[in-house]
């Protein structure tokens, strides 16, 4: 059955409409067939506009997905959500919650209950990663949406590298979350402020 691309293809949508994402690993124990078959697959499958890859897997894409993401604003501070530096938060009962950035996206997820994932955009390669195992570049000199600025990085040596050229503090997402929730304990006036005009 999975010897035809357009049956394992078909599969896999099939899938999708049971659950909202799926790992590389799970396709490649379901289908058995390489890493490689299966990111031709989701390749043509994303071409298509019928899901989205993700860092480490897939998530579903429809037509009415892309239409509200290309509307999303932050469900923070309603900045239109950039798709450079957006964050998705998933719940096991609701639609998908966006952020502008990592700074509102994990202010989000502190007052969220129980989200089942978070994704992040890589800063540096613009692919979607796992926020909570990512690493975050705090207060560099880019600053491209809110302040303080945080930007995502799948791992600690791109966030080191980036650091030497424009500084900032190096964080995990629960250093991160530590930091701005004490930051919003101090008494700001507001969540944040946004630096760039709508």
């Amino acid at each position: 059955m999975a010897d035809f691309p357009t049956t394992r293809q078909e599969q896999i949508l099939g899938w999708l409409s049971e659950s909202p994402s799926l790992s590389i690993d799970e396709l490649v124990g379901r289908l058995g067939v390489s890493v490689m078959t299966i990111h031709r697959d989701l390749d043509q499958l994303a071409r298509a506009g019928q899901v989205e890859k993700v860092h480490g897997g897939v998530i579903r894409a429809d037509s009415r997905t892309r239409r509200t993401r290309a509307l999303q604003v932050c469900r923070l501070c309603d900045a239109p959500v950039s798709e450079r530096t957006q964050v998705i938060i998933q719940t096991a009962a609701a639609e998908p919650v966006y952020a502008c950035c990592p700074h509102c996206g994990i202010l989000l997820a502190v007052d969220t209950v129980q989200p089942t994932s978070i994704l992040a955009k890589d800063f540096i390669y613009g692919r979607m990663v796992n926020a909570w195992t990512a690493y975050y570049l705090l207060n560099s000199s880019i600053t491209l949406c809110c302040q303080p600025s945080y930007l995502c990085f799948s791992s600690r040596d791109d966030a080191l590298n980036f650091q030497k050229g424009f500084g900032g503090q190096i964080a995990t997402f629960d250093e991160a979350r530590t930091q701005l929730e004490a930051e919003h304990h101090r008494g700001c006036d507001g969540p944040h402020m946004h630096s760039m005009g709508d």
